[in-house]
């Protein structure tokens, strides 16, 4: 496989469109003797094809975090295969996983490598409530005026390597992501935040919204989010901000995917 993730195959790739409530999950990929949604899928693929089959992701999502648009590919060896999962898959599904749509793709399409962008939510409530259990339910007055402000301060290509988990830095250095989409949106006993961007770094979103909310405590300056990102050092940024209230809404693919594997038009550069 290339650093593209593109590869050469016979037979049919699947691209499944996923949603998960993440709570029973120890996040996407699959984990020996943890429950995961990468290894459910997995279990009830291999059981339909009678051999082990892995889908692969567009993105590993952390313990505890939900997803509306996960993005997974999966490989079958033939079009009555494909009819096989596309028909019967679904309908195995736990009451925690739900699978939207099943459909063929281009052989070169890859869930992961073919994204351009990926949009978050993170989800905010403003009180207690027993039953709104994918929020992050706060017990404290917020500025929003300065939560606004300072979210705006995120827009833009910049280094987040004040906004990920150190252990999880590119050793390359190139931890630079390019947003554009960073709102929120208000109500009267909730928030919801937004946030899009051509990719994102382990725990950044989590992290933005932790900083965010210490702003809007009145326990940072308004001004401090181009100071944190300035740093690249995570101990500048906030606490994280807990997984549940964090869901996986979109993940974004060019309308024409091309063949990596074409030959270039004659008397072009390679």
């Amino acid at each position: 496989m290339t650093d593209s993730g593109a590869e050469r195959r016979e037979g049919v790739r699947l691209r499944l469109d996923v949603a998960y409530r993440g709570r029973d999950f120890h996040g996407w990929q699959i984990q020996p003797d943890r429950r995961t949604v990468q290894g459910e899928l997995a279990r009830q693929c291999s059981r339909l094809l009678g051999r082990e089959a892995l889908p692969v992701g567009a993105g590993r999502t952390d313990a505890g975090v939900n997803a509306r648009g996960q993005v997974a590919h999966l490989d079958v060896a033939t079009d009555e295969e494909a009819l096989r999962v596309a028909g019967a898959l679904p309908r195995l599904m736990p009451e925690d996983i739900q699978i939207h749509a099943i459909r063929p793709v281009e052989p070169f399409f890859n869930a992961r490598f073919s994204a351009v962008a990926r949009r978050y939510s993170y989800r905010l409530f403003f009180g207690r409530d027993i039953f709104r259990e994918h929020e992050w339910q706060v017990f404290f007055k917020l500025d929003r005026a300065a939560m606004d402000a300072a979210a705006s301060d995120f827009l833009g290509s910049h280094d987040y390597s004040s906004f990920c988990r150190t252990s999880s830095l590119k050793e390359d250095g190139n931890n630079v992501c390019v947003v554009d989409l960073c709102a929120f949106h208000w109500q009267e006993d909730s928030a919801i935040f937004h946030v899009k961007a051509n990719r994102f770094l382990h725990h950044m979103v989590r992290i933005m919204v932790g900083t965010l909310v210490e702003i809007g405590q009145g326990s940072r300056p308004v001004t401090a989010v181009p100071e944190i990102i300035a740093a690249r050092d995570r101990s500048r940024s906030g606490r994280m901000a807990p997984p549940q209230g964090l869901f996986l809404e979109e993940v974004y693919y060019p309308e024409v995917i091309t063949d990596p594997f074409a030959p270039s038009p004659e008397g072009e550069n390679p």
